[in-house]
């Protein structure tokens, strides 16, 4: 008797981390995050991961965890517009889980446009 109460109380505090994990998972980040990157179409395994990423030059830092792109979820008809385009995106940072996949980031955007790049003064003024 004292086995199977032994293990209830096992399982309930597991039960319990494992709530406590997956509710501070899907918390967002403390304010905006403003990314720059090239707005790719991302594959991933049971639909298990957004359709977008944003692939950045060099690597980035989300979380702690260093990366190369970022997971993105956002309107699909603006976001199929800027396929393959370098752009800047801002949104919540969030955390996801699923069954294949780890805990990882994934940008909710809230704005996202091509980037443009500023030309030198010396290129926009005319020079006679």
């Amino acid at each position: 008797m004292k086995r199977i109460l032994v293990v209830a109380m096992l399982l309930g505090l597991t039960g319990l981390g494992v709530a406590g994990k997956a509710v501070a998972q899907e918390t967002p980040a403390a304010g905006p995050v403003k990314v720059t990157g090239k707005l790719v179409k991302a594959m991933g395994i049971g639909a298990e991961t957004p359709a977008w990423a944003i692939e950045f030059e060099s690597e980035q830092s989300f979380g702690g965890k260093p990366v190369q792109s970022i997971e993105v979820e956002g309107n699909a008809k603006k976001l199929a517009k800027l396929e393959n385009k370098k752009v800047t995106a801002k949104g919540t940072l969030v955390h996801r889980t699923g069954a294949e996949t780890t805990d990882r980031a994934v940008l909710e955007v809230g704005k996202i446009k091509e980037w443009k790049e500023a030309r030198p003064a010396d290129e926009t003024e005319n020079n006679y």
